[in-house]
């Protein structure tokens, strides 16, 4: 038990921290924008059908969106934990649900708080596409095509001003999978 809660508080930090540096160790400004990223406006929910979207119970978690609808489709998590953003003043919270964190931002304007978050914890939970936790690195390919970037076994696939970020690990084994939401000048 002690071993899964110490994963589970790690998985947390990371998601908070990926959201502070968009997921990378670039400074914001260097990181690959496609076309679509660049022409999206700069609120939470601006655009959000262009964003990456996943399914979880049979609801459509998409980054950007409206949290309300989603929480009152999945119900009570586990456990919530709070972070302060560092990308823009507000909170973020992280909901824990069998297999899966989903992460919501509330920004400290008052402003409506919105989807920035959703990354699978073991391979009892799937993409849309198929991809788990455990599944061979061909996968990803076969399953998305082209990714936009690799670094150092991480693959990044961008969608509106969304990324899906999976990463594999030195047995060729996919080890993370995360949606974020990216915070854009």
């Amino acid at each position: 038990m002690k071993k899964l809660i110490a994963i589970i508080t790690i998985a947390i930090i990371t998601i908070a921290l990926a959201a502070c540096n968009g997921g990378t160790n670039d400074p914001p400004e260097t990181q690959p924008q496609t076309t679509q990223q660049q022409n999206t406006q700069a609120s939470g929910s601006a655009n959000e059908a262009a964003n990456h979207s996943f399914v979880f119970r049979g609801t459509t978690i998409t980054m950007g969106a409206n949290p309300h609808p989603v929480l009152e489709a999945l119900g009570e998590p586990l456990d919530e934990s709070r972070e302060p953003n560092c990308a823009i003043e507000g909170e973020d919270v992280s909901l824990r649900f069998p297999g899966v964190i989903v992460t919501l931002t509330y920004p400290a304007d008052g402003s409506d708080p919105f989807i920035t978050g959703v990354r699978l914890m073991d391979d009892t939970i799937s993409t849309p596409e198929g991809l788990t936790i455990n599944s061979p690195a061909s996968d990803i390919e076969r399953l998305y095509g082209q990714y936009d970037r690799e670094e150092n076994g991480f693959f990044y696939f961008n969608r509106g001003r969304s990324t899906l970020e999976i990463a594999v690990g030195a047995d060729g084994l996919v080890f993370q999978i995360i949606y974020q939401y990216l915070f854009l000048d």
